[in-house]
């Protein structure tokens, strides 16, 4: 404490030197005050108190007339003066009276009287919006000008930023800002894809999680449901414990769904690694792929992305290519699942979920809705008559064609054709250079073989020319159509609930209950007798150990399963294994009606070593498919 002391009266001494040294140079103030018998403040600084001189009618006061104190700067005339006061001093640079500091010295405290522990935290800017130094800020912001002889004036902006950290004690931040729109997708040729359109912002607690903007839907609870979505729209989770100790999740999403799922088998090529282009589901042949949705299975198994791994993918044109890690042969499977973007309609995206959990028992219960906006098109324009057509055929979206024949007048930068009539049959389109005929402009469709009256001819320079060919026996011989296929907007809903329950820490039984809502077209009413279907899967589950004392390292796994399908059952996606429908011989045959799967498998396992065991199926598939299975499997690993 004797140490403090004498630093502070070092340190007023010295501020004192340094002040009077400062007020004989300079600040010499003037001022001309009334004569009151009243204290007065006579400055705003403090008063180098040897300087101060007082002046009546030109004379000084002597100070025994009056009071002053330099540091109050409060001055009191106790004498008689027939006019007003003029006084004259030095003053310092700053005011002795006011506290001058860094850190608030309130927050110092003792910690159990053994030493003195100091915490200093510095005041938040009042205009930063995003609260301080505990958030991480970075990122860019760029204005530009672009003029020419040839163009106008224009100002260009450019916004990227990324946040994250603490809002408050109980809320972080996380988010990337950007208004550019990049139209490019990352190159699937890495493990790792570096997403350049995520925009999103993500606040998140211990209990809660709310995304605004580009988010991923992951596969809930359960077994009939399953997806990995990409969406763009509102996200919200929030779990919580009840007064016993449960534990709660719910959650919920409404968005823009960025894709819609497809499935492609395709035939492998003897030699041939690739590009393997892929196709919507309405056999669209250009399509862009969503980046990391795919997945690619060889012969069953899943393959990794990656020059140095089994596959690389280009998004922006849909190809598949295979490294040499795997030889692609005649015999190899090839299955692709993917989402694409669908550019016809603008699509809606609806699901919810809630999960309880205890020690014995476990509930669920999700819904999933995902629909075309038929009233709102994108990339495709609907006339009265289209909507008319679309309206009459029902489920069968094959007949969802109109012709592509347009009257445009000639031009020599376009493939324009003749009409005339050809064995009877009018309206036959024929390539021409003609100004006087050529009139007519055509959208050819692949439609397959004997489906269409037109072949590929040849290349121009400007396009592509068709040629007529004559059915035979009233069967068409060509595989092109002048048609334009309407893609009609479809809706597809799913509902489950189920539940799980455990006799033991060895033995549970699970069971779900699930409904579909499958619409081809939402233009019609017809054929809607198809659209519902339902479905239900029951799972019981033991494990035995075989021995407590002589063989305490075995155990008995045991396991039995029904599945039930009505016919038209309609997945989100796939939940089966991606081999099934090979596994049963059911794959490109017109099979309809209901579905019973059941499965009971048995096997005896040991700790260190592995399984074995054996397994035994029924598939039944309406009245036209039954099928029995047995298996042994196992995987053993012993003394290397």
């Amino acid at each position: 404490m004797r140490i403090k002391q004498i630093y502070v009266l070092v340190l007023s001494f010295s501020l004192l030197f340094l002040g009077r040294f400062h007020a004989q140079e300079g600040n010499l103030h003037m001022t001309k005050v009334p004569v009151s018998k009243d204290t007065l403040i006579i400055d705003s600084l403090t008063i180098y108190q040897p300087t101060f001189q007082a002046f009546c009618n030109g004379q000084e006061i002597s100070p025994t007339n009056y009071y002053f104190n330099g540091i109050t700067r409060k001055f009191y005339y106790s004498g008689e003066c027939s006019d007003s006061l003029f006084l004259a001093y030095r003053v310092f640079d700053i005011d002795f009276t006011k506290i001058y500091q860094n850190k608030d010295t309130s927050i110092l405290f003792k910690n159990e009287g053994k030493q003195e522990d100091f915490f200093y935290q510095a005041d938040i800017p009042k205009d930063d919006f995003f609260g301080g130094s505990s958030i991480q800020k970075s990122g860019s912001i760029s204005r530009g000008i672009s003029f020419g002889n040839s163009q106008d004036l224009s100002v260009n902006s450019s916004l990227n930023l990324q946040l994250a950290g603490d809002i408050s004690d109980d809320m972080k931040i996380l988010a990337t800002v950007s208004d550019d729109n990049i139209p490019i997708q990352p190159d699937g040729n890495t493990n790792r894809l570096q997403e350049f359109d995520q925009v999103f912002i993500q606040l998140y607690g211990e209990q809660y999680k709310i995304i605004a903007g580009d988010f991923w839907l992951k596969k809930p609870k359960g077994h009939f449901m399953n997806y990995n979505k990409r969406a763009q729209g509102l996200f919200g989770q929030y779990n919580w414990r009840d007064d016993n100790g449960n534990k709660w999740t719910a959650q919920g999403a409404g968005a823009l769904s960025k894709g819609k799922f497809a499935r492609n088998v395709i035939q492998g090529v003897e030699g041939n690694q690739g590009p393997y282009r892929l196709t919507g589901n309405e056999n669209e042949p250009f399509i862009i792929v969503l980046s990391g949705t795919e997945q690619v299975y060889l012969d069953g198994k899943l393959m990794e992305r990656g020059q140095e791994y089994d596959y690389v993918i280009n998004y922006n044109t849909a190809e598949v290519t295979f490294t040499p890690r795997h030889q692609i042969t005649k015999d190899i499977r090839i299955v692709i699942e993917f989402q694409y973007t669908d550019q016809n309609y603008a699509r809606s995206l609806f699901q919810g979920s809630i999960h309880y959990e205890s020690d014995k028992f476990e509930y669920w219960l999700n819904l999933y809705s995902e629909q075309d906006a038929k009233n709102q098109t994108l990339q495709q324009d609907l006339t009265l008559q289209d909507r008319q057509l679309l309206s009459e055929i029902g489920d069968s979206i094959q007949l969802a064609r109109t012709t592509s024949i347009d009257s445009i007048g000639f031009t020599s930068s376009q493939i324009t054709y003749k009409m005339i009539d050809s064995l009877g049959i009018d309206s036959v389109l024929v390539y021409s250079v003609n100004p006087d005929s050529a009139i007519y402009r055509a959208t050819f469709t692949k439609v397959g073989f004997g489906n269409g009256n037109y072949i590929f001819d040849r290349f121009t320079a400007v396009g592509r020319v068709y040629k007529w060919v004559a059915p035979i026996n009233g069967v068409p011989q060509g595989e092109y159509a002048p048609a334009r296929l309407i893609v009609t907007p479809k809706r597809n809903s799913m509902i489950t609930t189920g539940a799980k329950y455990n006799f033991n820490d060895k033995f549970h039984i699970t069971t779900e209950l699930s409904g579909t809502n499958r619409d081809l077209n939402t233009f019609s009413n017809r054929d809607s007798d198809d659209n519902n279907a339902f479905g239900s899967n029951t799972k019981l589950v033991g494990e035995f150990r075989l021995g407590r004392d002589s063989i305490p390292k075995w155990k008995l796994n045991t396991e039995a399963e029904v599945e039930y399908r009505t016919a038209h059952f309609e997945p989100i996606e796939r939940y089966r294994s991606v081999e099934f429908d090979r596994d049963w011989n059911v794959r490109g045959r017109n099979y309809q009606g209901q579905e019973l799967l059941a499965n009971a498998t048995g096997r005896i396992q040991h700790d260190q070593y592995g399984y074995i065991g054996v397994g035994v199926q029924n598939f039944t598939l309406g009245d036209d498919y039954q099928g029995n299975r047995a298996r042994f499997f196992g995987d053993w690993k012993q003394n290397g």
